[in-house]
């Protein structure tokens, strides 16, 4: 399994994003993708970003043959940010910020105000009860996403999701329509495929290719369709089948940790109970072994793990004292019911989870 070092800053999901923001002369967070500057420099009036979620590089190239439509306009390849998650990664692509600057690190996160983790989307705590009466997430790591900002400045920049688009009929069908429209575009397209059949099924689920198959043939639709249109198509994160343990299943090992792990299961954040550190490496080695690599927490803002600066200001409270990162296809599952939930999963630093396309397409009307 080979493995990432660090992604790549100016070639990330991040950078895609920064350069969609400079093309519309909004202000960039960070470096932008050089690779995309020749294709967005003499861009058509309308502008459609894809975001297939979990459609890692490994997962196009298994399922979809090189005549097929998306391989054929495969012009490169991009990191996702770390860790490769939508809920880090979709952010990232979503507002051209790494989570080291949103927060937004990984599903679930350590909120040091009310000493809990908080699953950021659902805005719940560890069993599953309501984090506070506000959404923790959007109130105090509030982002702003690429259409609001383009919106701001007169661009006509919707969200499918937001326009309650999901399947991808509903999500060709807008896009067609928003293409078709007066003015200058900006379409943003989430869809929830192929991660939820991988998860399940694993990287050779036939489900996973039958559904690439059928969004081979909209995109090419949408090339055949939409006038006046350049197509941007990548993913937030790759996967890897695993190979799944639990943690209650080590009892001695569980008992040195003040709390569940938040982030991920293969980036877990492990807050350890005083003067237990020598007792949880220990058992730590004896249970993975080098199947993960330990961090303290230092060493992870040393290497700007989760990106550059500047870092959101409750980074450092939210890290605990060792950040466990995965490396091969062994992964450490809280509870059981977690664990047989997931025949793949991403979150780790493989190639398989942090590489994903970069597929470009112009119109031919």
């Amino acid at each position: 399994m080979n493995l990432f070092s660090q992604p790549d800053a100016r070639m990330s999901i991040a950078a895609l994003a920064c350069a969609i923001l400079r093309h519309f002369g909004a202000p960039a967070p960070n470096p932008v993708c050089p690779a995309l500057a020749g294709y967005l420099e003499n861009a058509p009036r309308n502008v459609v970003l894809l975001l297939p979620d979990g459609l890692g590089q490994n997962i196009l190239t298994r399922h979809l043959p090189p005549d097929s439509f998306l391989r054929r306009h495969q012009v490169d390849t991009l990191s996702s940010v770390f860790p490769p998650t939508t809920t880090a990664a979709a952010t990232a692509l979503e507002t051209g910020l790494f989570p080291s600057q949103s927060g937004w690190l990984g599903w679930s996160v350590f909120w040091p105000p009310i000493g809990q983790n908080v699953a950021l989307y659902p805005n719940t705590t560890d069993d599953g009860t309501p984090a506070a009466e506000v959404h923790i997430g959007n109130t105090f790591l509030p982002v702003t996403q690429l259409v609001s900002v383009l919106r701001e400045r007169g661009i006509d920049a919707i969200s499918t999701y937001q326009q309650g688009a999901q399947t991808l009929e509903e999500i060709v069908d807008l896009v067609q329509t928003r293409c078709h429209a007066p003015g200058r575009h900006f379409v943003y397209a989430y869809l929830n495929e192929p991660d939820h059949h991988l998860h399940r099924e694993g990287c050779g689920s036939e489900a996973v290719r039958q559904w690439l198959s059928r969004a081979d043939g909209a995109m090419e639709k949408l090339e055949n369709t939409c006038p006046d249109t350049l197509f941007l198509l990548t993913a937030d994160h790759g996967f890897t089948d695993v190979e799944g343990l639990c943690l209650e299943d080590f009892p001695e090992l569980e008992d040195t940790l003040l709390r569940k792990p938040s982030i991920e299961p293969r980036a877990l954040n492990l807050f350890l109970k005083p003067g237990r550190e020598g007792d949880f490496l220990r058992l730590w080695q004896a249970v993975m072994g080098s199947s993960y690599r330990l961090y303290s927490r230092q060493a992870v803002l040393d290497c700007r793990l989760f990106g550059p600066e500047p870092e959101h200001p409750m980074l450092e409270s939210m890290l605990g004292d060792f950040l466990a990162v995965a490396r091969t296809c062994k992964t450490l599952f809280p509870n059981p019911s977690y664990l047989r939930s997931m025949v793949a999963t991403h979150g780790g630093m493989t190639e398989d989870e942090l590489t994903v396309p970069l597929v470009i397409w112009q119109s031919r009307r």
